[in-house]
């Protein structure tokens, strides 16, 4: 187990890019986002992987931005790497399967909806709160604008609550529902499966999706500029 905040881990074709600040929730500093960009963009150019799973150590998948690290206490701080970390995520060749332990919390539930593919324990919740402390979401609307219908979006981002898994389940943001035990288990099961399927049938999809969904030109300046208005 890796000293830093953020470490990869590799077996076979599956790469476990890993959220290490247990003590801490493994909540969300500047240093975490520029490891978390850097471990995206390495492990999702190697050719040698054909699934991404990100999680949380520790039994919890992420608190958020640390307020005390990058915040006054109840306001999150500037984090200025962290439109690269979702530009990457939207980059990624690589499909990303998430592991949720626990909670997503606003800048996690922004990891979380960033997946395609999200295992939740039967305990779990997401919840994208900023509006309750009054603040903007721009990265977890980012990824209800590009991956969600409006109606889900809305619901998230204006209750400001915690969405429980059985409801993640239904609204199409969790894949599955699990014994919180299991969550890890089952999400790196998934990920197998995905990374054992011949390559060159994610390429075609992901060329497929770009062609029926669009593409953004420019990922790092399109999240930078979410989250400088």
């Amino acid at each position: 187990m890796s000293d830093s905040v953020v470490f990869v881990e590799k077996f076979g074709a599956r790469a476990e890019i890993v959220l290490n600040r247990p003590e801490r929730k493994n909540s969300i500093t500047p240093d975490v986002t520029e490891l978390l960009r850097d471990a995206i963009t390495a492990t999702s150019h190697d050719e040698s992987v054909n699934c991404i799973l990100l999680r949380g150590n520790g039994g919890v998948f992420c608190s958020g931005v640390d307020l005390k690290e990058s915040g006054n206490g109840t306001k999150p701080g500037p984090l200025p790497a962290w439109p690269q970390v979702h530009a990457a995520l939207y980059s990624s060749p690589v499909p990303v399967v998430v592991a949720l332990e626990k909670y997503a919390i606003n800048a996690g539930a922004a990891l979380a909806l960033a997946a395609p593919v999200v295992v939740a324990g039967e305990s779990s919740f997401l919840q994208v709160g900023e509006l309750a402390i009054g603040v903007a979401a721009p990265m977890c609307a980012a990824w209800l604008h590009l991956r969600f219908a409006p109606s889900v979006a809305d619901r998230l981002v204006y209750l400001a609550d915690r969405v429980p898994a059985a409801e993640l389940l239904r609204l199409g943001v969790a894949t599955e529902v699990v014994d919180d035990s299991m969550v890890v288990e089952r999400a790196r099961e998934l990920a197998d499966r995905i990374a054992s399927y011949p390559v060159g049938g994610r390429i075609a999809m992901n060329k497929k999706w770009k062609e029926l969904r669009g593409e953004i030109s420019d990922p790092v300046a399109w999240f930078t500029d979410l989250l400088s208005r």
